[in-house]
């Protein structure tokens, strides 16, 4: 069928759905097709989230017994060559590009909607623009649309500035327009309802799949005999990278051997080169070792190699490196700050983000203080006790969507 021949058939299909303000016909199916969208999953902290889940599902096939599930996936995402290797999986692949992606949306996305007959679409992170009442469930992890005491964006100037909270406009739209919004944290949530009244919200606790190649190769070698501090981020300023260097500077001038690991791409962007002017500048080129982006199957080396995990961030509404420092007994410095403290609670050393010389200080004493450090630890793993494991998010998760898909 040519690309017109579809967008027309599309039309008719959508046509024929129930017009707005109706509600749809019971399904007499046993089962509840689902389409799951993780289109603008294409990297980081959220591509992992997904891959969580289907690592959970391939294990376990139980998990999605009574489902359906179909796939959208982002070009040569982890989820798209995850889901390559599985015959018999119906996947549909879109753009890494945002504004095509969008068009396909509204119009191949819509086809495969109205075609699909599903009685739900869980996108799992912000929202999509599909025509038809099929009810959507979206994930959210945008803590910058319920902060807006927060200048998130104050790191961008001009037109990028102006970009980026048209974007925010545009998702907050989506996840009004969401049959229900699937929240991490309650704090998030509780904010979310107040500033912006959503009218169906639910939170699901996060949790992590473990990676299944247990002989895996890992092609990232580390300096042996010294601590190393990992931040597990690209090169976002709301990560605070760019003070990376400073801390280093002050490591240094205590007498603390240690090296950073950074999973930033090397990438020649204008944060990249920024970034390696500052090591310049410091002349800590020997404490930073920028290695990009890490696969899941190397996420147990990479934390088995380090000492401490950084989480500076100014806003985070989650994050797996959280989860993840508990999981592998590493004590965590994180920023001072209210999502984080809601997050965290005793099981973290708290620093002001912008005070080299406070982390400094904070890193020293975790490897000079043993007792701290395994207190810190234990507290970690008391903190994780209280997530649940990742068979126990995706059953909620599936049963929460089935839940909207009868109400609507």
């Amino acid at each position: 069928m040519t690309h017109l021949r579809r967008l027309r058939f599309a039309h008719r299909l959508i046509q024929r759905q129930p017009t707005a303000g109706t509600k749809r016909a019971p399904s007499a199916r046993s089962t509840t097709r689902i389409l799951m969208n993780f289109s603008a999953l294409k990297q980081g902290g959220g591509q992992n989230v997904a891959m969580n889940f289907l690592y959970a599902v391939v294990r376990d096939p139980s998990l999605l017994k009574g489902f359906e599930l179909d796939y959208i996936v982002a070009r040569n995402s982890s989820p798209h060559k995850y889901l390559s290797g599985m015959p018999g999986t119906r996947v549909y692949v879109f753009s890494r590009n945002p504004l095509i992606r969008v068009f396909q949306e509204l119009f191949w996305g819509s086809y495969i909607v109205a075609l699909g007959k599903y009685d739900a679409i869980y996108s799992y992170f912000g929202s999509a623009l599909f025509f038809g009442q099929t009810p959507q469930v979206c994930g959210c992890a945008m803590s910058n649309l319920f902060f807006p005491e927060v200048d998130f964006w104050q790191y961008y100037r001009g037109i990028t500035r102006i970009g980026k909270h048209i974007v925010d406009y545009y998702r907050l739209w989506g996840l009004k327009r969401a049959a229900s919004v699937v929240f991490e944290t309650n704090i998030i949530e509780k904010r979310a309802k107040t500033l912006h009244k959503l009218r169906e919200t639910k939170v699901i606790l996060p949790s992590i799949a473990l990676p299944q190649n247990n002989a895996f190769t890992p092609i990232i070698c580390f300096t042996p005999d010294i601590a190393k501090g990992l931040f597990f981020c690209g090169w976002q300023p709301n990560k605070n990278v760019f003070l990376i260097p400073e801390i280093a500077a002050s490591l240094r001038q205590c007498g603390v051997r240690f090296q950073f690991i950074v999973t930033a791409p090397r990438d020649g962007s204008a944060h990249h080169r920024r970034f390696e002017r500052l090591v310049r500048e410091k002349s800590v080129e020997e404490m930073v070792e920028i290695v990009g982006p890490i696969s899941k199957d190397e996420i147990p080396y990479l934390y088995e190699s380090i000492s401490v995990v950084f989480l500076l961030s100014k806003l985070e509404s989650f994050s797996n490196n959280i989860l993840e420092s508990w999981y592998y007994s590493k004590p965590m410095i994180v920023s001072d700050e209210i999502w984080a403290r809601s997050i965290c609670g005793d099981a973290a050393v708290y620093v002001d983000r912008n005070s080299a010389e406070e982390i400094a200080g904070k890193v020293a004493a975790l490897l000079d203080n043993l007792a701290l450090r395994a207190e810190v630890v234990n507290r970690g793993r008391e903190a994780l006790a209280t997530y649940p494991s990742i068979d126990a998010r995706v059953a909620q998760e599936m049963a929460y969507v089935r839940y909207i898909s009868q109400i609507h």
